[in-house]
């Protein structure tokens, strides 16, 4: 995915890449998404959310892969929380918080773009990417119906929230009523991954040039005061990928 928005910056936009796996750490839940059973001893009570992706194994620190398949063979010690926290999610939303906070002081307004791979959906139609606003909760109408329109002018079948709505970075970040506005973009892998290799597959470049033609145009809309009634010379855009 970094390698997919790598020219995010030649188009005005500030890029920040999770440089660790996802199955480590996962920056996309609340730090708090711990399934307490996984760690010996167990995390207190007050550090606990229990939420749906924690008990499908899915937390801050995942119990599974893909397929259901377990990651551990024995409980870790509940130091690993901390450790992780501290060396990989703690760092990256400072990041994006001070990102964020920088581009709304200074444009009035800024715009998240959070862009995640996703496997072929078989147990849903089928489409190339799905876009997540919260159902209209992390963003104005306009942002999302202008992505979506981009996306099928270059050829992608895209769903809006089913199945993936938006994640903890959305839902957190996307604070429309105070003009943060976010919106997740997962990107079907077949489009530009070698299953087989997990290299770059046949599709890789085309998929590259359409997402700098996707960051092209949301510059120039943002760009155009389309999220302001006055119009703002220069585009406050970010875009994170983990």
């Amino acid at each position: 995915m970094d390698r997919l928005f790598e020219n995010a910056p030649d188009f005005g936009a500030t890029l920040i890449c999770a440089e660790f796996p996802r199955v480590w750490c996962d920056v996309n839940r609340d730090w708090r998404e711990v399934d307490v059973e996984m760690f010996d001893p167990p995390p207190p009570d007050d550090e606990v959310l229990l939420t749906a992706k924690v008990k499908a194994g899915f937390g801050v620190i995942p119990r599974y892969v893909s397929q259901g398949r377990q990651i551990y063979g024995q409980p870790l010690h509940l130091s690993e929380i901390k450790n992780r926290i501290a060396a990989a999610w703690l760092p990256y939303h400072e990041a994006l918080a001070a990102l964020l906070s920088e581009m709304k002081a200074r444009f009035g307004y800024a715009v998240l773009l959070e862009a995640h791979s996703m496997p072929r959906l078989t147990y849903a139609r089928s489409c190339d990417i799905v876009l997540g606003d919260v159902h209209g909760r992390s963003c104005i109408p306009g942002l999302s119906d202008m992505i979506d329109n981009m996306l099928g002018s270059l050829g992608y079948s895209v769903r809006r929230n089913i199945p993936y709505a938006g994640g903890y970075i959305t839902q957190y970040y996307g604070r429309p009523g105070q003009n943060i506005h976010a919106v997740q973009l997962e990107i079907c892998r077949s489009l530009y991954l070698n299953a087989a290799t997990f290299k770059p597959g046949p599709g890789f470049e085309q998929t590259q040039r359409n997402m700098q033609s996707l960051m092209a145009g949301l510059a120039a809309w943002i760009g155009s005061g389309a999220l302001s009634r006055s119009s703002v010379p220069e585009a406050a855009l970010a875009a994170s990928s983990s």
